[in-house]
């Protein structure tokens, strides 16, 4: 089915899975799209559908089914159906857009509604395993590159500075130009941590590629799946693509990275907990040089 065809949302069609399948369409394969066109044509049943029939109805098998369904960062078809079952509401229905007429207590109520919902959202599409993962790579590595350009390079400097407080050898470039160049230095037991919410800004990419090209593990936390950065990570930290039609999605980007970043620093903490904690120690002393008392 062409793309031009595919069935449109309805303004009140806000249930999870639908806004899921219309932010992730254009990076689905074609089998994907076509079993994203079943579903949205479909909505009434197919939580009645097993996995095998809906892989015949669509001309795809139930592997490709599964990696779809991950693709819109369900576990699988079974948590899909029981979003479809209950009909679960998105973080962000047509009714909490921003109106041009709100008084600014109603705007402050929606913005941090909206807020709230990006970080539950980055929660469900966070994968424990890549988390378990990437807590561990970074844990063991001799040497941590941070890369990052505009919003996203903000939150690379701060992943720095949250890193360097626990005694993590990182470092971090916004430069096109010093990211290859210190990504070209990297090695097997080295880490390479790209951050890029459309996970597709050619800079960062090359940077992972080029990392990965020498051996380094590559990290990526972006917010869309199958997006190009994921073709050079050896794990994937998605993040929430939630945006309104009224906001821009980059502080809703920005808080979903940090969420990451901070679960990457406490995990990191966890598992080596006298070892970070001196370093914590001691960089709390030196703070104190530069503080008034």
């Amino acid at each position: 089915m062409e793309e031009k065809n595919i069935p449109l949302l309805a303004d009140g069609d806000q249930t999870e899975y639908l806004s899921r399948i219309r932010n992730h369409y254009s990076l689905l394969s074609d089998a994907e799209k076509r079993i994203a066109n079943y579903i949205l044509q479909n909505k009434t049943s197919i939580v009645d559908i097993p996995v095998k029939e809906l892989a015949k109805k669509t001309d795809s098998s139930p592997a490709t089914i599964i990696r779809f369904c991950q693709a819109l960062g369900f576990k699988g078809y079974a948590e899909l159906k029981f979003y479809i079952e209950r009909e679960l509401l998105s973080p962000f229905g047509e009714k909490e857009e921003i109106n041009p007429n709100d008084s600014i207590k109603v705007l402050k109520q929606k913005i941090f509604q909206f807020q709230k919902q990006v970080i539950d959202d980055t929660q469900m599409v966070l994968n424990d395993e890549e988390l378990e993962k990437a807590i561990n790579a970074i844990s063991k590595a001799q040497k941590i590159e941070l890369y990052g350009e505009g919003g996203s390079g903000a939150i690379a400097l701060t992943a720095f500075n949250i890193l360097m407080q626990i005694g993590l050898p990182c470092q971090v470039h916004n430069d096109a130009f010093l990211q290859v160049m210190s990504a070209s230095q990297l090695k097997k037991g080295d880490v390479a941590i790209g951050i890029a919410h459309s996970g597709r800004v050619i800079n960062t990419l090359d940077a992972l590629k080029v990392a990965r090209e020498q051996g380094a593990t590559t990290i990526c936390i972006t917010g869309y799946a199958n997006s190009p950065i994921t073709e050079y990570s050896d794990i994937v930290l998605y993040t929430s693509s939630k945006s309104s039609s009224m906001l821009s999605d980059m502080p809703a980007a920005r808080i979903s990275e940090l969420c990451v970043i901070s679960i990457l620093q406490l995990g990191v903490v966890t598992r080596n907990y006298e070892k970070v904690m001196g370093n914590v120690k001691k960089v709390k002393q030196t703070f104190r040089l530069k503080r008034i008392y």
